[in-house]
């Protein structure tokens, strides 16, 4: 990317895996800009910053009561921008989940756990 720092959404509803999350990926990608979220909500009110990427919990509304699941959000964004690379992010191991968020357009589902963040690396890596 012509010496612009691309810009990474994380939307997650636990503060501390986005800290965390951020932390690692800034230590593999140090021209990253990041910017997390913790309702879906919120980051539609900030696509106007167009990001290059987004990491999307499945399950929102655990600490904000009537936030829209990932899944909507993720039908949001792809109504927006079709080529929009969105990771699911769920610590659902159910294949009919996975299944589901790619069938709306999600371009991978990553399951919560140790290799997590290693995996999304990864992805970065290959989209940005």
């Amino acid at each position: 990317m012509n010496n612009q720092k691309a810009k990474v959404f994380i939307v997650d509803d636990e503060p501390l895996l986005s800290e965390m999350l951020t932390d690692y990926l800034l230590e593999h990608h140090p021209n990253l800009e990041i910017k997390s979220f913790l309702t879906g909500e919120e980051c539609l009110k900030n696509y106007s910053e167009n990001p290059d990427i987004v990491v999307l919990d499945y399950h929102l509304n655990s600490k904000t009561k009537d936030a829209a699941n990932g899944i909507d959000i993720l039908k949001e964004l792809k109504q927006k921008n079709k080529a929009l690379p969105v990771i699911m992010l769920s610590s659902q191991k159910s294949y009919g989940t996975a299944a589901q968020s790619i069938g709306y357009g999600a371009m991978h589902y990553v399951i919560k756990g140790r290799d997590a963040f290693d995996e999304i690396q990864k992805l970065l890596n290959a989209n940005i």
